[in-house]
């Protein structure tokens, strides 16, 4: 039977955790871009820590392709179902992005956005299959780079459960690399592809397989409300201490911030255990496109900043304006677009 992660609570409840991870890297970004342009400090640049999302984002991402798929590797088969739904939701939006922004830099005003008009014919392929240290036309993608990766070796488990010994080769060598760059700083890898190929994050896909595992055993807490909140109260106190400058988890983010986000991400598991019917508020909804959020807003926030806002001098309205511009936008193309061509992509698995 074809495994619908839509009918489950569990993962319908972390919806919610997707559209704040996709809120938060929004906020960080537009005041980035709204700060550096305009010399300005909006909301006091507290939201420095939002690149918190994007931990938040690969531990989620390792959780529900092990939620979703991890049946496929006990049964031994559905490798092409699998490699086929996963890398067609990663790059049909992210295709259409490099499209959109690509024909109007290299055509029509190359001024307009100067990193995408500056990318070398040479690089073009490097950005199609976001190969490691590809040129970025969404701010997210070197994160994506990390979940093709992850996805592929995911995928040869379900040839071959093996292929965990891969695997964990590739955990303990991310360990290594993070080991290193916390003490010695000898870059066993150095600073490239093999860096990335064995960067720290790895490790955070893991503390997501490690929350799925605890699910599956049946792991749950009693008080589990009291848990979201100190999940939640933990996660904005290492933001804090970061965005002010009092300590700099950055380099540590994989502990510091995986450990927000493995936090959070149990609680919100948890949580869903007690439910007694599936959620359908508005922050579940925009869950559903919190993936096409990510890949538009830096784009969008980066050329309405540089062009307009900073012009005015109620320009951080103009800015918080476009944040819910593209909330709106990104649900509409989820309904109308990605959904109905996702689900003819994968209608010859369903059964």
């Amino acid at each position: 039977m074809y495994h619908d992660p839509r009918q489950s609570k569990t993962l319908v409840s972390l919806q919610v955790l997707y559209t704040f991870l996709a809120s938060l890297l929004m906020i960080y970004h537009a005041t980035q871009h709204y700060n550096n342009y305009g010399n300005k400090e909006l909301f006091w640049n507290y939201f420095k820590f939002g690149s918190m999302g994007e931990d938040l984002l690969m531990v989620l991402m390792g959780f529900t392709v092990f939620y979703t798929s991890y049946h496929l590797i006990e049964k031994g088969r559905g490798y092409v179902e699998f490699m086929v739904t996963s890398l067609s939701r990663i790059f049909f939006v992210y295709w259409a992005l490099i499209a959109i922004p690509g024909v109007i830099v290299w055509f029509i005003n190359p001024g307009l956005h100067p990193s995408v008009a500056n990318i070398k014919a040479d690089e073009l392929w490097q950005m199609v299959v976001m190969w490691f240290g590809h040129p970025r036309v969404a701010i997210i993608t070197w994160v994506l780079s990390h979940l093709v990766f992850f996805v592929i070796v995911f995928g040869l488990a379900i040839l071959s459960k093996r292929f965990f010994y891969v695997w964990y080769a590739i955990l303990a060598l991310s360990l290594l690399n993070l080991v290193d760059k916390l003490t010695v700083g000898m870059l066993p890898f150095g600073e490239g592809f093999w860096y990335k190929v064995f960067s720290p994050h790895n490790l955070e896909f893991a503390y997501g397989a490690a929350a799925y595992f605890l699910w599956k055993q049946g792991f749950t807490i009693e008080r589990y409300k009291l848990f979201v909140v100190v999940a939640l109260g933990f996660f904005f106190t290492i933001g804090t201490l970061q965005s002010q400058g009092v300590f700099n988890f950055y380099d540590s983010r994989v502990i510091f911030y995986g450990a927000a986000a493995l936090l959070l991400t149990l609680s919100v598991v948890n949580y869903a255990q007690f439910l007694e019917e599936t959620p359908k508020n508005i922050f579940v909804k925009l869950g559903e496109a919190e993936y096409i959020m990510l890949l538009i807003h830096g784009p969008i926030l980066s050329i309405v900043n540089a062009h307009i806002a900073v012009k005015y001098s109620f320009g951080w309205l103009i800015t918080l304006a476009t944040i819910f511009m593209i909330l709106a936008i990104s649900y509409w193309i989820r309904r109308t677009i990605e959904a109905p061509a996702l689900a003819y992509v994968h209608k010859p698995f369903e059964r």
